[in-house]
């Protein structure tokens, strides 16, 4: 108290500076002070705490690194945080794996799994992890031939079918929201005490899009379905849900393979009432109706160059 700023940001450069040689006991003992500190301090000097531990773990070895990535997780994980001082935690969490630390990949993998588990409990972490989530494998680089572990996308997809996770998980959001409202969903309406349900939905959306064009996936059609079902042909499907929809249904119409193209288009698309529909439904419509005639006219044209060959043979 009565410090002036230019002071604290000097005594902390400094601390800073030293806690990166420190030796896990002396920086649990430094931690303990944060600790302290941070129950009893204002938001601004938090803010400044928050800084010098994602500094001292920028500059630390790996071990070190690892606990300061520990307390920061757990000061973002507490229940009365703002949604700024959150994502400052988050942001200060994610540019500890930015520097380029291509060794980190075991600790990547753990926080890629915690918020797997935050993902499963559908509670108030939800959106937070999704767009940790996001922002990690982002900015991950995706495996190469050198590595022998499996790059993250393909251990979340393959071994925790996040795919899956994702679409239930949006599900229960669009149900939750639907009943807290009575079917009265607005671009406003707030999941919890920091984000609002458009930012939930778009979130999942923009997770699995990311899963799907990073890892050079294709979503197979009973998700399709799914998704589908969930934002479009719901009779709890508000009109956010439909935008939302058709616009990730246009984005991604190339991570569909040709078979399931066509069969969401005959299954799914083909359904909509042309009548009632946005700009952005129609844009949707007509999209997947032209990919469809390709797709026919090639296979049609194949099949006709075939019994051409079949009939020369002959």
């Amino acid at each position: 108290h009565g410090r002036s700023l230019a002071t604290v940001d000097h005594l902390l450069s400094l601390i800073a500076s030293a806690a990166t040689k420190f030796n896990l006991e002396q920086l649990n003992y430094l931690i303990g002070f944060i600790d302290n500190s941070w129950k009893t301090e204002t938001i601004h000097i938090k803010e400044k705490l928050i800084e010098l531990l994602g500094a001292i773990g920028r500059g630390c070895q790996e071990d070190s690194a690892a606990r300061v990535l520990e307390v920061l997780w757990d000061m973002a994980h507490e229940d009365r945080l703002n949604r700024s001082m959150l994502e400052h935690l988050l942001h200060c969490h994610l540019r500890v794996f930015s520097e380029g630390r291509s060794s980190y990949y075991a600790l990547k993998r753990d926080y890629c799994l915690k918020c797997m588990t935050d993902l499963q409990r559908n509670q108030g972490w939800l959106v937070s992890a999704i767009k940790y989530l996001y922002e990690l494998l982002l900015h991950n680089p995706t495996n190469t031939f050198k590595s022998s572990e499996p790059d993250l996308i393909s251990l979340l997809v393959n071994n925790h079918d996040i795919i899956s996770a994702l679409i239930q998980s949006l599900s229960t959001c669009q149900l939750d929201v639907w009943n807290k409202t009575n079917g009265h969903v607005t671009i406003e309406k707030s999941m919890d005490d920091r984000f609002t349900y458009e930012e939930s939905a778009k979130s999942h959306l923009d997770l699995l899009s990311l899963l799907l064009k990073k890892g050079h996936l294709y979503l197979i059609l009973k998700r399709g379905e799914e998704l589908w079902d969930i934002l479009i042909a719901n009779e709890k499907a508000s009109s956010l849900d439909h935008e939302l929809g058709v616009n990730w249904f246009i984005t991604c119409v190339d991570d569909f393979s040709r078979d399931s193209k066509l069969a969401l288009f005959e299954k799914r698309v083909s359904k909509l009432d042309l009548i009632n529909l946005s700009p952005k439904g129609f844009q949707c419509y007509k999209l997947y109706f032209a990919r469809y005639n390709l797709e026919r006219y090639r296979r049609t044209n194949s099949s006709s160059n075939d019994s051409n060959v079949s009939t020369l043979s002959n």
